[in-house]
């Protein structure tokens, strides 16, 4: 078992971690489209989705809170605590499906999994903590988030299926 734990965080999966960190950070601040302040289109999340089958609920939740504070210190953006939490909660969760993930070879699987983790962590998280830091109703947020999040759940689902679905995986994971 210590072993295990020992190889588990070996300099491998570490320098994995800091280059899907450097990665999300790239997609959200500097290749995404600003929509609005609350509102944009990124593929972001799908390095934080990586993270998590590849590496691990643990490690996709650690990916996904450094990508966030990083890239709000890197771009000038005050860092709101409470926006941490999705990036860290689409690592654990996609962590915590990534057997799922694993097993399938069918692309709608893989969009049905990224949905359910974009519905709850951008569509109702997000509008809640929106809500909270700007004082609008919660429901104003709902509705943009939520064709926002059908959209990105699209391009989502194509980056991560292709990405694991190809040989970076052998590389990250050994061989296959």
């Amino acid at each position: 078992m210590e072993n295990r734990q020992k190889n588990r965080w070996s300099t491998k999966m570490i320098a994995m971690m800091g280059l899907l960190v450097a990665l999300q950070i790239v997609a959200s601040k500097f290749l995404s489209i600003k929509i609005s302040d609350t509102l944009r289109l990124s593929i972001a999340d799908s390095f934080l989705i990586l993270a998590g089958i590849w590496l691990g609920p643990v490690a996709g939740m650690i990916v996904g809170i450094l990508a966030d504070i990083l890239g709000c210190v890197i771009s000038g953006m005050g860092i709101l605590p409470l926006m941490t939490v999705p990036p860290a909660a689409v690592g654990l969760l996609a962590g915590l499906a990534g057997q799922l993930f694993r097993k399938s070879n069918n692309i709608f699987v893989y969009g049905g999994i990224i949905a359910c983790i974009s519905m709850l962590t951008s569509v109702l998280y997000r509008s809640w903590a929106f809500s909270h830091y700007y004082g609008a109703p919660f429901i104003t947020y709902v509705g943009p988030r939520f064709v926002q999040a059908c959209v990105l759940i699209v391009l989502n689902t194509i980056v991560v299926y292709k990405l694991y679905h190809s040989p970076v995986t052998g590389m990250v994971q050994g061989s296959r």
